[in-house]
């Protein structure tokens, strides 16, 4: 299980996989080479999380990084560039995690 966990974050760290905005539960787990349902569990008994929340946690950790790095560029082409689908699913997941705005942690941060 911890190779498997181990597995699981350097899909996300090195491959960036969450970048992909089609990116499901069955693509994760055969990457992994564990069932829908191995991976559900993981994500669930042993990260504490599901598996939107997993991969929405990459996509604004992401997302924050480039919000500061690149200041010229607009907030709705990273939510599409790290793998977000809509503007409000971003807004969303970004205020959840964070506590705050896309533009408001970019000007508390620059």
């Amino acid at each position: 299980v911890d190779k498997v966990i181990t597995r699981l974050k350097e899909c996300m760290t090195e491959k960036k996989m969450f970048m992909n905005e089609d990116l499901t539960l069955k693509d994760l787990a055969e990457e992994l080479s564990v069932t829908v349902h191995q991976l559900s569990q993981l994500l669930n008994e042993r990260l504490a999380t599901n598996f939107n929340n997993f991969v929405n946690r990459y996509r604004i950790n992401e997302s924050k990084m480039i919000l500061l790095d690149e200041p010229e560029r607009s907030v709705i082409s990273i939510a599409f560039m790290v793998g977000f689908n809509t503007k409000s699913s971003f807004y969303n997941a970004f205020s959840r995690f964070t506590g705050t705005t896309p533009q408001d942690y970019r000007r508390d941060n620059l």
